[in-house]
């Protein structure tokens, strides 16, 4: 019985073991996921900018040629 008692004590001691690595790299790759989230929304709004910035520009090559009344 003795030898029973420890063979399950490391079994549990090695699913404890486990599951603490996986939830580092869940954490890992959670935290790696919200900065490819925000590095992406900041290219979205950099994007949006430029093409605002684009449209003015466009807007007022217009206005000058006469294309705008």
């Amino acid at each position: 019985m003795e030898e029973y008692h420890k063979r399950c004590f490391d079994q549990i001691e090695g699913v404890v073991s486990e599951n603490k690595a996986l939830t580092s790299e869940v954490d890992r790759v959670r935290l790696d996921a919200e900065k490819e989230a925000k590095e992406r929304a900041a290219q979205e709004e950099r994007m949006l900018d430029l093409t605002w910035w684009l449209a003015d520009k466009d807007h007022e090559k217009k206005s000058k040629a006469g294309y705008w009344r």
